[in-house]
């Protein structure tokens, strides 16, 4: 059996870890503006602590399942939407999008799956850091229990 960083096994069920850390550090972040400006700006400090609940509801309301008996993926991003299912058949590729500042410094690593359902894309996101190379180690996580790169297997694509 496998030891996965980002990933929970339950059977044959591989469910996403949320990441704590990148969701404290922006929950602190907000709490401390909106205490330093709660005598000036009240109606400021209020709507950050108002967003930081909402960031806090929505990291415990997260999902991204792999369940490889029903060869499905299914993932709720956000408090907003309705979790939504793949068949595993109708993954296409992973999409990498890395927000820099000033052009050279990274601050935020998105992953995404994508999946082409009835001729339109659809995607998912899994996961996000603040490294590139954390978000490489999800996406070879993420192949490995998908078992995409074993020979053989239908979805087995050209790297």
């Amino acid at each position: 059996m496998n030891s996965y960083k980002f990933y929970k096994q339950e059977g044959n069920q591989y469910i996403f870890k949320n990441q704590p850390v990148f969701v404290s550090v922006l929950c602190l972040f907000f709490l401390i503006i909106a205490g330093l400006v709660f005598k000036d700006v009240r109606i400021l400090s209020l709507v950050l602590i108002a967003l930081v609940v909402l960031i806090a509801i929505n990291f415990f309301t997260k999902k991204f399942v792999i369940d490889m008996d029903r060869k499905t993926i299914t993932g709720k991003h956000t408090i907003f939407v309705p979790a939504k299912t793949y068949d595993l058949k109708d993954f296409t590729n992973f999409h990498v999008l890395a927000t820099k500042y000033l052009g050279f410094i990274t601050t935020n690593v998105i992953l995404s799956i994508y999946f082409e359902v009835d001729g339109k894309e659809k995607h998912l996101t899994i996961g996000q850091a603040l490294t590139q190379k954390g978000i490489q180690k999800m996406v070879n996580e993420t192949e490995d229990i998908m078992k995409i790169n074993e020979p053989g297997n239908e979805y087995n694509r050209p790297l």
